[in-house]
């Protein structure tokens, strides 16, 4: 695999507790980045106005295509989804996850098994929870079971709000577990400065981006939608700061439901904040010399 960033669809939607049609979120993002495609240039990458610069220069990205999902349950689709991104890992790619929901997250970061890292989360909801419905495996617990995993070290999630994070469900599974936890009305009253000083400095991060961490005015393709979230630029700048906290392993974005937005505004943003992202961690690493 002769690639630097594989782009890897995860169409599953088994671990949704309220709106289904997430399943089809790769195929929209997918859809939604086609309006960028004629201007990427193999070599200099897509001249981005606003920085007077190119970004994605000489970085060549190859849709992996999508993990095959059995029409079952969550956990028959793990191990499945896990193997993939270790045939990615393997190959020395970057990959770039698109969900799905947001249970897709934990067994993607499974596959960075010998691998310590942080992980920095973006969302409306915690996703602490230990068992929902009586089951463990739900886009409710991604970050629950992920905190389990032995190589796993601080949590930062960036974002929460609402009425859908119980005390004892959520709450208090965090911060049992330690993990730092930023309002999105304490990011958007103090600014995204303040929010990057919350995250510790690591040596690797891993960042899980759910769609409906943005204000559903942005963003209004999503399962579970609460109003009061990010801008598009509060996002993107929040993501460009988080590349300089340590090197970014690998990230997905989750929880797109093209169902819910026919005019396909959502998967654009989602495609749009995953190349904005993807320029920032290239140019870090370049200066880095990797």
């Amino acid at each position: 695999m002769d690639v630097d960033v594989a782009i890897i669809g995860v169409p599953l939607d088994l671990g949704t507790t309220n709106r289904t049609g997430a399943r089809y979120g790769p195929r929209a993002i997918r859809d939604g980045s086609q309006i960028y495609a004629n201007v990427m240039q193999p070599e200099l990458g897509v001249y981005d106005v606003e920085l007077g610069r190119y970004k994605l220069a000489k970085t060549r990205i190859a849709d992996h295509g999508d993990v095959s999902i059995a029409p079952t349950s969550c956990e028959e689709n793990l191990d499945p989804i896990t193997h993939r991104v270790r045939e990615i890992l393997r190959h020395r790619a970057f990959p770039v996850v698109l969900g799905g929901d947001h249970s897709v997250t934990y067994p993607v970061i499974r596959a960075y098994k010998n691998v310590a890292l942080d992980i920095v989360h973006f969302d409306t909801h915690m996703d602490f929870a230990d068992e929902l419905m009586g089951t463990s495996t739900s886009h409710a617990s991604p970050i629950k079971r992920a905190s389990e995993l032995e190589n796993v070290g601080e949590i930062t999630q960036i974002g929460i709000r609402g009425l859908l994070n119980p005390k004892d469900l959520f709450v208090n599974q965090a911060k049992k577990r330690g993990a730092r936890v930023v309002t999105a009305t304490e990011a958007i009253r103090l600014g995204s400065a303040w929010v990057l000083k919350q995250i510790p400095k690591a040596e690797n991060l891993y960042v899980t981006i759910d769609i409906d961490a943005l204000d559903p005015s942005v963003a209004p393709g999503t399962g579970t939608p609460e109003p009061g979230g990010f801008t598009y630029l509060q996002m993107k700048e929040m993501l460009a700061g988080v590349a300089e906290k340590g090197r970014i392993i690998g990230f997905d974005l989750v929880e797109v439901n093209p169902l819910y937005d026919p005019a396909g505004i959502t998967a654009q943003l989602a495609a749009r904040l995953i190349l904005d992202f993807l320029g920032v961690i290239r140019e870090r690493e370049r200066r880095r010399g990797r």
